[in-house]
């Protein structure tokens, strides 16, 4: 039986050590800035102390500048944006990064998106390779279609392409969407723009999202809120800006009236206050160079738009660089209470 246990082990080693050299194998397809996606993330355990965590799709990780938030607010910030994040995903991921610092995020930022409620229900692309915590992994593997997504060369599946360009070509195998100057708490600092103006097409992402909303979406939204009330942490829902010909379209498709629906409903019953709630903040201020595409902000854009976040939050009473644990109940309900700032 010993015998027997012991070459088990062995072989489950050796999966392993496959598994974790084909991944690393596989890193050598990644284009530059998705490099710098993934790499990014590694500054969160490296902190000592977190005092506001944004987190939600892409729109949220190319739109706050956590630079901006120190110097106006004195406050280490945090985006922990991952593309393709659905509120499902996000859930499982946000538990992970609050078990993750002690003491926890001040406060934590939900970032939106107009069709976050149209996201299919699965392990998701990226979001299995920022979690830790095996308890949390579990429940975005039990949903995938993908037998795959329990290795670590699974879930990194949609680099082989790349990868083989790699080798056969010696050029990188997918386009480079954003030119990253510099990483900042898991911000990239991207300056490329639109390159033309059917980027601001509200139509662009047609197909990638269900045509219907997805009831698990919404439910796993609102118990993101439940989580950080029992975990006492402050939270804000934050809507991006869109480019004004992009948002045009949005407001005219049954998408942007039910997830206005949905984020009222969740506004009224965790008295949660909703920054940009109609998305009129900029609006006619943001220039056409401002943006990455429609729904994208580049750096230009995301630090107009962190600017006037930063200023909303002063005048909801956050100082960091006197805050307390004590104090974060006060901060709480003020935000709640806070009706007259209008963005």
């Amino acid at each position: 039986m010993k015998r027997f246990l012991l070459k088990f082990a062995l072989f489950v080693g050796l999966i392993f050590t496959i598994d974790f050299a084909l991944s690393r194998l596989l890193d050598l397809g990644r284009p530059e800035d998705y490099a710098a996606f993934v790499d990014s993330k590694k500054a969160y355990d490296e902190l000592p102390q977190i005092d506001i965590l944004f987190i939600g799709d892409s729109q949220t990780a190319d739109g706050f500048v956590p630079a901006v938030f120190a110097e106006k607010l004195g406050a280490t910030a945090f985006n922990y944006g991952v593309y393709q994040l659905s509120p499902f995903e996000g859930y499982f991921l946000l538990k992970d990064l609050v078990a993750r610092q002690a003491p926890p995020p001040k406060l934590v930022v939900l970032g939106t998106d107009v069709q976050m409620f149209h996201y299919p229900v699965s392990d998701g692309k990226y979001s299995s390779l920022f979690i830790k915590n095996p308890f949390n992994l579990a429940p975005l593997f039990l949903e995938s279609s993908n037998l795959g997504a329990f290795t670590a060369t699974g879930r990194k599946k949609y680099l082989f392409g790349g990868l083989l360009k790699k080798i056969t070509t010696g050029q990188v195998g997918a386009e480079v969407r954003r030119e990253v100057r510099r990483i900042e708490n898991g911000y990239l600092v991207n300056e490329k723009h639109y390159s033309d103006y059917s980027q601001f097409d509200c139509e662009k992402d047609r197909g990638f999202f269900s045509a219907v909303p997805v009831d698990r979406q919404k439910e796993y939204f609102n118990k993101t809120l439940a989580y950080l009330q029992q975990q006492n942490i402050p939270v804000v829902i934050a809507n991006l800006p869109m480019h004004k010909k992009f948002l045009a379209g949005m407001r005219l498709k049954p998408v942007y009236q039910e997830f206005h629906a949905a984020i009222a409903g969740a506004e009224a019953k965790y008295r949660i206050k909703v920054f940009n709630a109609n998305h009129e903040l900029l609006e006619n201020d943001l220039q056409d160079e401002e943006f990455l595409d429609g729904d994208h902000l580049c750096y230009a854009g995301a630090k107009k738009f962190s600017l006037a976040f930063a200023d909303y939050l002063a005048q909801a009473g956050f100082s960091f660089n006197t805050l307390t644990g004590d104090t974060r109940e006060g901060i709480a309900q003020n935000l709640k209470r806070k009706q007259s700032c209008e963005y």
